[in-house]
């Protein structure tokens, strides 16, 4: 019997949806932090793997997409070392959401993926539905139908879509739904970073320390380090330019 190849799994989405919850009812046990807190408790991207129904699985969580701790360049930076940490490439996005009210920052969750990572990433996402136990006497097709701007979404991405209830861990009739939705939709293909250009890495490489400077909470030090970054920056920028000039100079006179 051949052996099913490894998932990978990468979780994303709003803060407080319940993406650790959804990555410890995958891995069927407390692997992620998802204690209740009035602040978030996902920061950085995180992988955590084990044997899943006999296959090999790994699942990525990361910070909220509108991260109230964390400025977009970090959450750019996390979402890319979430890829990473999923090589050769995530097999499928979980956009959670949670059931309910689809808010305007969770409607805006796919156009910032696709804006952050690559369009080509929209073909790889799946919506992940939490609190499943929400739906009571409804099922989640009657739910789909009833909100328009679920169905733009759907649209938009591959189109699928899972309903999980964290509050049944145990419960691997769930989990192993969801994995047969992944395998019949994406077939084993898996998405990669196309390489960022120079001018692209460029303004990373500048933005993303004074991004990491503008969390500290002592507003003197995060003035004082901005100056510091800045002027780090525009003598980079100078040397670079000189160097250009005197390459010039040198083909002129050859």
């Amino acid at each position: 019997m051949a052996r099913e190849p490894e998932l990978r799994v990468v979780l994303v989405g709003q803060e407080r949806v319940g993406k650790s919850s959804a990555g410890n009812t995958i891995l069927g046990k407390k692997e992620f932090d998802c204690k209740f807190s009035a602040r978030p408790v996902t920061l950085s991207s995180e992988r955590r793997e084990g044997l899943v129904l006999g296959r090999r699985v790994s699942v990525v969580d990361t910070p909220g997409l509108f991260s109230t701790e964390l400025r977009e360049e970090m959450v750019r930076a996390e979402l890319e070392k979430a890829v990473q940490l999923s090589s050769p490439g995530p097999c499928v996005f979980l956009l959670t959401l949670q059931l309910g009210r689809l808010t305007e920052q969770e409607q805006k969750g796919l156009k910032t993926l696709m804006t952050m990572l690559s369009p080509a990433v929209a073909d790889h996402i799946m919506l992940l539905f939490t609190y499943g136990d929400r739906l009571e006497d409804t099922n989640i097709e009657q739910f789909i139908r009833g909100d328009k701007n679920l169905q733009k979404m759907l649209k938009k991405c591959s189109g699928q879509y899972h309903v999980f209830n964290n509050r049944e861990m145990g419960n691997t009739d769930q989990v192993k739904e969801l994995f047969d939705k992944i395998d019949s939709t994406f077939k084993g293909k898996y998405f990669t970073l196309q390489p960022a250009s120079f001018q692209k890495k460029l303004v990373r490489w500048i933005s993303m320390p004074v991004g990491y400077i503008w969390n500290f909470r002592s507003r003197s030090f995060r003035w004082i380090s901005f100056l510091v970054v800045v002027c780090s920056v525009f003598y980079t920028v100078r040397w670079i330019m000189r160097w250009g000039e005197r390459d010039d100079e040198i083909e002129s006179m050859l």
